[in-house]
């Protein structure tokens, strides 16, 4: 008698729908997870206008956070990436660090970036995994490659009646910050709200771009000679729906993704308008060395400047 109930139970039409929905649930789950992980694969170029006053317009290609390693991770999406940034024809362009995950991986950047250049120049800033990984070793696979690694330093790019100082500092969270240095030989920075054609000339003014890794470089003071700062390390919170509930973490406890930057757990990614300038922060161009992006698609950013 109890087995004929239960038999009864389990094959009612209440049970059997609810077989059912669970079904259709687990389906729905494994069908928004691997649409999740499709997103993550698809490269964007992102396109962004910023005004800083200049009077000939300038195209920077901007990639970050490429995280290879010996086993070839990170590489397609690297190639994919280096490829797509060539085909925009920029004036320049800047690497913004983490190119590997590993010492293992260093090998990676000469096969990934042989080849790049830009009629202004290729310049690179070191991340956190360089330093951790051998950032001389690095910073001779780069150098090797005729890509320009500043550390403290700046160059002055020209293009028409533009002058713009660009400035790469170290990581500020595993390298040796030193901004005195970083600055030195710059004209006088300005901001955005003082900018104008007149400020260009000769012996005046010049706006600057602060190459970072870490997008902290917007909190100091130093930074914030920038008319324009670009940095990467935050991965655009790498999974894109958890992001409003990584911030409500991190505003509650000061704590979270992404670890070692404060800008960047309110800033993920995307253009920011500050009161002295602007921030750009690159969801970078890794797949994902650990945890695979999710909702989050990597990206190439050709910044129009103007």
């Amino acid at each position: 008698m109890l087995l004929q109930r239960r038999v009864h139970t389990l094959t009612s039409p209440a049970a059997r729908r609810k077989r059912a929905a669970r079904r259709i649930a687990l389906v729905l789950l494994v069908a928004v997870v691997i649409a999740g992980l499709v997103v993550g694969r698809q490269l964007r170029v992102n396109r962004v206008p910023v005004a800083i006053g200049i009077p000939t317009p300038l195209r920077i290609a901007v990639l970050g956070d490429f995280h290879m390693s010996a086993a070839g991770i990170g590489e397609g999406m690297a190639k994919r990436a280096v490829d797509a940034a060539r085909g925009e024809q920029p004036d320049a362009i800047i690497l913004l660090g983490d190119y590997v995950s590993g010492r293992a991986g260093i090998p990676k950047i000469r096969t990934v970036f042989k080849g790049m250049q830009a009629p202004l120049g290729v310049y690179a800033v070191l991340g956190n995994h360089e330093h951790w990984a051998d950032a001389e070793a690095a910073r001779r696979e780069l150098e090797a490659l005729g890509i320009r690694v500043l550390v403290n330093e700046a160059v002055v790019l020209r293009k028409g009646e533009t002058r713009l100082a660009l400035v790469g500092i170290d990581d500020l969270w595993a390298g040796k910050v030193d901004w005195q240095a970083a600055f030195a030989g710059v004209p006088e920075a300005r901001s955005v709200e003082s900018a104008g054609p007149a400020s260009t000339a000769k012996g005046g003014s010049i706006p600057v771009l602060l190459a970072s890794h870490n997008p902290d470089a917007a909190l100091a003071a130093q930074g914030q000679r920038a008319a324009l700062i670009v940095s990467g390390h935050t991965h655009g919170g790498q999974v894109g729906p958890l992001r409003p509930i990584l911030r409500w973490i991190n505003g509650l406890t000061g704590r979270g993704f992404p670890p070692g930057t404060r800008y960047g757990r309110s800033h993920l990614s995307g253009l920011f308008r500050e009161p002295w300038g602007y921030v750009y922060v690159t969801s970078g161009v890794t797949p994902g060395p650990v945890l695979q992006r999710w909702f989050t698609r990597p990206e190439v950013a050709m910044l129009e400047l103007s």
